[in-house]
């Protein structure tokens, strides 16, 4: 059975002195706490196989450019692909996410897609780059937004339980903080090393801004842990 908050509460009280992480209305503040290291572990620019999904709705037509879709658990889009009527399959190469593109009256086999509006809701519209010149399949593949707890029972899914150690030292470390406990900046730390460790396709930069601007901790303090980590995690393994 995939663990759950509750199991996080488990782990982490004992080290707070068994103070109650869930005293407040609506289970607060390790909801609130829970749901935000969700978001920051699914977030980009983070790209997991296990929050990965499809979508192939899409139809283009000849001299449209955008294209209302509803995709509720749309997070953002990874990567694009048109497939022409004979079975032939481009590569969209650039996908914004955030980005606008302009109106054009150029037809022509689009390069770039934007998700040009979300209402919020998952209803999206979906603008190339230029007005497609003929009908194209589109291929989405994307990352799942992250979902918010509710209670103590909320499973960490689509987290996998070998994440535990992540998400449960990020927990006690914003909780720690919440109760001003100055042990707190070595449990996020610990948290945050775990998921550069498990994390690829991101340079030593990318998760030096990401160490940077998502905890506002030392970047060095953060990269040591990291190497501490790939290194004991690399002679467990021989």
């Amino acid at each position: 059975m995939a663990n759950t908050l509750q199991d996080t509460i488990n782990y982490i009280t004992p080290f707070c002195r068994y103070q109650s992480a869930n005293v407040g209305v609506s289970n607060q503040p390790i909801v609130g706490i829970a749901s935000i290291v969700r978001s920051i572990m699914l977030a980009a620019p983070f790209q997991w196989r296990f929050n990965r999904k499809t979508n192939t709705d899409i139809v283009t037509e000849k001299g449209t450019q955008d294209y209302d879709e509803s995709i509720a658990d749309l997070g953002f889009v990874e990567k694009a692909t048109l497939t022409d009527t004979n079975g032939k399959i481009w590569s969209v190469k650039d996908i914004l996410n955030n980005e606008p593109l302009e109106q054009s009256t150029t037809q022509a086999r689009p390069t770039s897609m934007a998700v040009q509006d979300d209402d919020g809701a998952g209803n999206l519209v979906f603008r190339f780059s230029a007005v497609p010149e003929a009908v194209y399949h589109v291929g989405l593949v994307y990352q799942m937004t992250p979902v918010k707890f509710t209670a103590t029972t909320d499973p960490w899914a689509p987290i996998p339980d070998s994440f535990a150690d992540v998400y449960n030292n990020l927990c006690m470390g914003y909780y720690m903080d919440s109760c001003q406990d100055g042990r707190a900046p070595q449990y996020i730390a610990r948290g945050i090393a775990g998921l550069l460790a498990r994390s690829q396709g991101l340079s030593e930069m990318d998760k030096a801004v990401f160490a940077q601007a998502y905890m506002n901790f030392n970047v060095q303090q953060i990269l040591n842990t990291l190497k501490t980590q790939q290194g004991t995690q690399a002679q467990g393994a021989r």
